[in-house]
């Protein structure tokens, strides 16, 4: 738990402001990429073994071109 809250706080840290009052907004991001990574330690996706599938990445999503 203790290396888990540490890597949240690191990440955190780079993506909040310097008075570190906005990093509830930054929270949904951070736990996003922590849960859509491999860990070194399983080698796994915690988002693949909770829900037995790959993520759907925002820019997996794209928009059909259309040209006219």
């Amino acid at each position: 738990i203790e290396r888990y809250n540490a890597t949240l706080d690191s990440k955190i840290a780079a993506l909040s402001n310097e008075q570190r009052t906005d990093w509830d907004e930054q929270l949904p991001f951070v736990t996003f990429n922590y849960n859509t990574n491999i860990h070194t330690t399983t080698g796994q996706i915690p988002f693949e073994l909770m829900y037995g599938r790959l993520p759907i990445l925002p820019f997996d999503q794209q928009q059909p071109i259309v040209t006219l």
